[in-house]
Order: structure tokens, then C-alpha cells, then sequence
């Protein structure tokens, strides 16, 4: 025996046994739309994933194929008067290296940012340009002028040493502003990085040679710089 009941939208049934006189009650769901409703879901799912991560393989992935090194650096100028203030001329000789076979980059916003002894110098902007796939170029910064230079404490000590030594440990970076140009046509966005290429010491011209970890027979020695988003 069946009697059918009216609950809401759902429709339900309610089952008799005519053995043991119990009842119990069944209800008649549309399980079809329920897996269809889970299946436009998980695919959905699925497709936002797929193109975030292509995305991020498209417009971030190549990034790292882009390499700096600072190849050379002179010091032709470096002193500290009695009045505090430091004369420098610094000159920085700074490849980059694109090895994508398919993506160029442009570099719409350069600066070079040099400091020493807790100090910053200058900030100097640098010209723009657009690199090829699997090229190199080359940088040229020329940090010239002079700023207030109060040493005090281990600043000073180590300023001292240098000055005894003849060379100096000196801090470049650049502030850049990339995109990146597809073989299809097409653009990334404008992403901003940091390239830190840290300390490395610069003998000053005319000093007296001496013990310097970054030079070897009087040549420069090349230093990988870090690149940072």
C-alpha cells in the first residue's frame, strides 16, 4: 500500500510493509540535476585553474630566463673630506641576459641605485630598450658627485680599512619596470622587479694593489646579481 504525501517541492513517499505493518518514508530527489550541478562545478574549478596557471607560465615563467651579471666596475674617484662629504666616480659595466627563445623583453623604466657604508649615493636612471630573444645587453651606469658622508661606529672603521687597503665595497642595484613582448603579438603586463647585485669591493685607480676577493691578476671578477619581484 502507497500513500503519497506533499512536503514543500519535494516530493516523497510513504511505504507500507504489509508483513511487519511499517512504514518508512523515501524521498524522490532529482539525483540527475544534483551531478549535474557537481559536474559544471568541478569544471569550472578545473578551467579557472588551467588558465591561471597557464597565465602564470605565460607572463611570469620567462622571468627567469632573464640574467644579470656585473662584468666590470672602476673606481676612478673615492675620498671623504674633512668636512664630511664624499667625492666618488663609480662606473659599472652590467649585462643582461635574455635566453628565451620565444618571449622579448622591454624595459620601459631603468634606475641604478648605488650605496656604500649605510649610505645611499645617487639614483640614476638609465636609457629604455627592448631585448630580443636569446640576446645579451649591456648596461653602463656612471655614478658621479658628491654627498654628506657622517661615518660613525663600524661604518667608520671599515671605511678606514678600505682607505688603508685601497680598495672599496660598494652596493649596486636596479629598479626595473618589464614587459614581455609574445611571438604572437601579444603582451604581458607591467611588472616591476628589484635586481640586487649586493656588495662587491672596487679597487680605486691609482692605489696600490692589493688583497681583493673580487678582482684576480687585476681584472674584475664577474658577480651574479639576484633578481626580486
Amino acid at each position: 500500500m502507497l500513500i503519497h504525501t506533499a512536503f514543500l517541492h519535494n516530493v516523497s513517499t510513504l511505504y507500507v510493509d504489509p508483513l511487519t505493518k511499517s512504514s518508512y518514508l523515501g524521498l524522490t530527489s532529482n539525483n540527475g540535476d544534483l551531478c549535474f550541478r557537481c559536474y559544471v562545478i568541478l569544471t569550472f574549478t578545473i578551467f579557472v585553474g588551467g588558465v591561471a596557471c597557464l597565465t602564470i607560465f605565460i607572463d611570469f615563467v620567462p622571468y627567469q630566463h632573464m640574467k644579470f651579471y656585473v662584468n666590470d666596475a672602476s673606481l676612478t674617484e673615492f675620498y671623504l673630506t674633512n668636512d664630511d662629504v664624499l667625492h666618488y666616480n663609480l662606473a659599472v659595466n652590467i649585462s643582461v641576459r635574455n635566453s628565451n627563445k620565444m618571449e622579448r623583453i622591454s624595459y620601459s623604466s631603468i634606475r641604478s641605485k648605488t650605496s656604500c657604508y649605510g649610505k645611499y649615493l645617487a639614483l640614476v636612471p638609465l636609457l629604455s630598450f627592448r631585448q630580443g630573444t636569446k640576446s645579451t645587453a649591456f648596461l653602463h651606469p656612471v655614478l658621479q658627485g658628491q654627498t654628506l658622508l657622517k661615518l660613525r661606529g663600524s661604518y667608520l672603521k671599515d671605511f678606514n680599512h678600505d682607505q688603508m687597503d685601497g680598495s672599496y665595497t660598494i652596493n649596486v642595484d636596479l629598479y626595473l619596470r618589464t614587459q614581455l613582448k609574445h611571438a604572437g603579438g601579444g603582451k604581458g603586463p607591467k611588472i616591476d622587479y628589484r635586481v640586487k647585485c649586493g656588495l662587491f669591493r672596487v679597487q680605486l685607480f691609482g692605489s696600490p694593489s692589493s688583497n681583493n676577493p673580487e678582482q684576480i691578476g687585476g681584472s674584475f671578477k664577474t658577480k651574479r646579481c639576484e633578481t626580486y619581484q
